[in-house]
């Protein structure tokens, strides 16, 4: 399914961008310098239209990796995507991974905890950081570790590690308080299920049926709200990039509204779509590693749709 949604995000904002007053998209040519699409649109008898400006768009993306000049800078399109991608791809593989390892243990420690103390100073603080924007928790950050504490430079060259640990911090931050809630909600749902109690009866200790047994089912709905995450970050990553002035797609993205270029705009927001997609496909793959049954279910289809017949129950074992 990535193809048909990469190709109906790009063919509507595709439109919107050729109508708007003097896009330069409305004007570009179908006709690319004797490859073979030039040689289907004569056989054709195709004309300058919105649907073949479309489809040349769309075959110089993915044939020859060109999203068109910027009108700006002159250059290509594609060379300043690959720039400024791999900066906002790092942080926020970085904010996603520090987000999880850090949120899932303490929504289980919540739910252990629950009505207790730490369970207790966990919500009031999960919940005053889900109340604060990106922007201020990134202005909080700066002020202290970089005017007080004077351990990091608010603006540095990005080219090390060391430069991304405050902006990591604000994403990982803004998206902790959502992991640990979630994981808490559902741990608590996990715990009151016969099955625990029954394994709790028979002796076993605590800490397997937390662990081995508790958590794993208890992660489902998380990982269910994981590609809703990764956008929400991303959204935040924005931000962040431009109040930390690091060259990334948020960066990208605002320079090309505010210039009014739209071929920048457009390579942006298909790249963009490509990423979130395949965050879909990353949950849809983690879903099988949590749960079994799921995996079985899977296997099932694939042979019905492959050999034309069903597995029966316990074949997929």
């Amino acid at each position: 399914m990535i193809i048909p949604i990469v190709l109906g995000v790009t063919f509507i904002l595709f439109v919107l961008m050729s109508v708007v007053a003097g896009s330069s998209i409305g004007r570009m040519p179908i006709y690319g310098g004797g490859d073979a699409l030039d040689s289907i649109f004569e056989f054709l008898r195709a004309g300058e239209n919105l649907i073949t400006r479309f489809v040349r768009y769309c075959y110089n993306i993915f044939f020859h990796f060109d999203f068109g000049r910027s009108l700006s800078s002159r250059r290509s399109v594609s060379v300043d995507l690959v720039r400024y991608i791999k900066n906002t791809v790092f942080l926020l593989l970085s904010s996603v991974g520090t987000t999880l390892i850090a949120g899932i243990p303490i929504g289980v420690y919540s739910a252990i905890r629950k009505n207790r103390m730490g369970d207790r100073i966990i919500n009031v603080v999960t919940l005053i950081l889900s109340s604060i924007p990106p922007y201020t928790i990134a202005l909080l950050i700066a002020l202290f570790l970089s005017v007080y504490l004077r351990v990091l430079p608010v603006i540095s060259s990005y080219n090390t590690a060391r430069a991304y640990i405050m902006p990591t911090l604000t994403i990982w931050l803004g998206g902790i308080s959502t992991i640990a809630r979630m994981t808490r909600t559902s741990m608590l749902e996990v715990l009151d299920k016969p099955y625990i109690k029954a394994l709790r009866a028979k002796g076993l200790k605590e800490s397997d049926v937390i662990y081995k047994h508790a958590l794993k089912n208890a992660l489902v709905p998380v990982i269910a709200a994981l590609g809703g995450l990764v956008t929400q970050l991303l959204c935040g990553a924005f931000v962040v990039e431009h109040f930390f002035n690091i060259p990334g797609l948020g960066t990208f993205i605002l320079r090309s509204v505010s210039m009014r270029d739209h071929y920048e705009l457009l390579g942006c927001t298909v790249v963009l779509t490509v990423i979130l997609t395949l965050t879909n496909i990353v949950v849809d793959l983690l879903y099988m590693f949590v749960n079994p049954q799921i995996k079985r279910r899977s296997i099932k289809e694939r042979f019905s749709l492959t050999f034309g017949f069903r597995l029966k129950k316990g074949e997929a074992e």
